[in-house]
């Protein structure tokens, strides 16, 4: 019999007032946007007590709120070992305003809103006009002359090849590190031009004051996810007597091939799954097992913070910032038009094999005569594999040891399209000439608090049976999903590839953005190609050493005609 670990269920004890607290930092390309601009996300968590890298939680929960205190951006950035990257696209929905950025892990929540991570941020939005216009120069507080003042640090150091270039130009950014300390640290890289709308002054990792409390609060507790993204809910029975506690709560998901899920309830009917596994899709399935019943149960909204207490101010356009606002509006136009060319990859992970799969038989339906129904198949065809019945309905089985033996108390993990079906008498009705492949495992498996007797794993051509369970039988469930990673587009004009990007204009105000740089040695090469936008640029580099020292530093360079 095979333990396989996939949820909170027989987990160590933790002992969670000996946890240290989290804090955490977002270095982001600017503070200015207009519509049609992206805010570029590098995250960084921290312990406590000794602003090293964090390895507590994996999910950073960032927000954007607006000047009424809602939010109208959510997203959960994954980490690993304290470090991860996202992105927030600002569409034409949002008004011209005083935004807050804001990031926090769930464990944070404990000790108060005072430690979450919080950022100005400035939205124009050309394409809304506002009810009242009030020059920038009402709010000092948000005023600074731009200065090409460089900065440096003593841990790292920006050399770069040319300080006046051309548009199109190849430019070449040298990082060196100064000592140990420097070279186990992170960073992440900006490279975008810099004007007059860039009037609220960055936030730099130099400039944090950290404010921290070991004080964990336990009213409304919540666990750290130290494991991987907890999703929580309740079991909801028709009869409010009824019995709640140890039902099995299972959640398969829509979109990947990946083993779905097993919870149990306590006496409450609540449940949580820990998924190791990040989700990237917010479409799941879920269903309640009971012994012969299936029951309705809700998923719990991520936990959230209020916002009313945050302070905001008016924004309005000064008319002299009217033309900048024009041509920056009209390059990101263009360049959203041609992004089909420009697009950002995804970073792909590494997909798990199930766990079940070498121990399987796979039986292609193809390879041999074909039946109308499944019965006659598996009788046929299916070796180690059976349709019985038991109290009038069909039960799809495996034929391991203890169902040979006439133990039949536990069921088959019966899965389809890679979603766990509990209807069996829906998938004894399905056309068999619908299923593509059969796969028979003839192992025992413990998944979190569920035994079961062999695994069934049956894939129809193009998911159908998928599609077809979740319209009639499932219930849909939508859960959080975690940040797609991408590897974010970086023009090039050095090779024939590029030639159909040679052709078609290029605005890119943003050069390059690097939001997870780590050193194998004290020097790295960064390379970029200047775009037709001439002006002043900016190189900033910023994040921590190994031992959570801040790092900023600031260079220059101009693109002429």
């Amino acid at each position: 019999m095979t333990l396989v670990s996939s949820v909170v269920w027989g987990q160590e004890k933790i002992d969670y007032n000996k946890l240290e607290s989290e804090e955490v930092n977002l270095q982001t390309n600017g503070a200015v946007f207009l519509s049609g601009e992206t805010v570029y996300i590098s995250a960084f968590s921290f312990l406590g007590s000794s602003s090293r890298p964090s390895p507590l939680s994996k999910i950073l929960y960032v927000t954007l709120v607006d000047d009424t205190g809602e939010e109208v951006n959510f997203q959960k950035i994954a980490l690993n070992k304290g470090r991860g990257s996202g992105d927030i696209f600002l569409g034409t929905s949002l008004e011209t305003g005083h935004y807050k950025l804001i990031a926090y892990t769930r464990w944070m929540l404990n000790f108060g809103k005072q430690h979450f991570f919080e950022k100005d941020l400035i939205l124009i939005n050309p394409y809304r006009r506002r009810k009242a216009d009030k020059p920038y120069s009402d709010y000092p507080e948000y005023l600074e002359n731009i200065s090409f003042l460089e900065m440096t640090s003593p841990y790292l150091s920006i050399a770069l090849n040319k300080n006046i270039l051309k548009p199109r130009q190849p430019l070449k950014i040298e990082l060196k590190t100064q000592g140990k300390d420097a070279l186990s640290g992170s960073y992440a890289l900006s490279v975008k031009k810099i004007d007059s709308l860039d009037f609220i002054k960055m936030q730099s990792s130099v400039e944090l004051n950290w404010n921290f409390n070991q004080n964990l609060n336990t009213d409304g507790f919540l666990a750290p996810e130290l494991r991987g993204a907890l999703v929580s809910g309740k079991l909801n029975l028709p009869d409010k007597n009824g019995e709640k506690e140890n039902k099995t709560v299972v959640l398969s998901f829509l979109d990947a091939d990946r083993t779905p899920e097993f919870a149990l309830t306590d006496d409450a009917g609540r449940f949580t799954w820990v998924l190791e596994e990040l989700p990237t899709s917010r479409q799941t399935m879920g269903e309640a097992i009971g012994i012969e019943n299936v029951y309705d149960f809700e998923i719990f909204e991520d936990p959230r913070p209020e916002y009313s207490d945050l302070t905001f101010q008016s924004i309005g356009i000064d008319r002299d910032l009217k033309n900048l606002i024009e041509r920056r509006s009209v390059a990101n136009q263009i360049e959203n038009a041609y992004y089909q060319f420009k697009p950002d990859t995804i970073i792909e992970t590494p997909k798990k094999r199930p766990f079940y799969i070498d121990a399987g038989k796979t039986f292609t339906l193809a390879d041999f005569t074909r039946f109308d129904t499944l019965k006659e198949t598996f009788t046929e065809i299916i070796q180690g594999g059976a349709v019985r019945t038991r109290n009038g309905k069909p039960v799809f089985k495996v034929e391991t040891s203890n169902f040979i033996k006439g133990n039949e108390e536990y069921q088959t993990l019966l899965l389809v399209d890679g979603i766990f079906v509990t209807d069996n008498n829906f998938l004894y009705n399905y056309p068999a000439r619908n299923i593509e492949s059969i796969t028979v495992v003839p192992e025992e498996y413990y998944i979190g608090p569920q035994r079961f007797s062999g695994v069934l794993d049956i894939r129809s051509f193009n998911a159908d049976f998928k599609r077809q369970y979740m319209s009639q039988v499932a219930q849909a469930k939508s859960i959080n999903a975690v940040a797609i990673q991408k590897n974010y587009f970086h023009q090039r004009y050095d090779n024939d590839q590029n030639q159909t990007l040679s052709n078609i204009p290029d605005y890119r105000y943003q050069l390059l953005w690097k939001p997870l740089i780590f050193f194998q040695n004290n020097s790295k090469i960064l390379n970029c190609y200047t775009s037709d936008v001439t002006g002043m640029f900016e190189v900033v580099v910023s994040g921590f050493t190994g031992s959570g020292q801040p790092v900023f530093v600031k260079s220059f360079f101009e693109v002429t005609n």
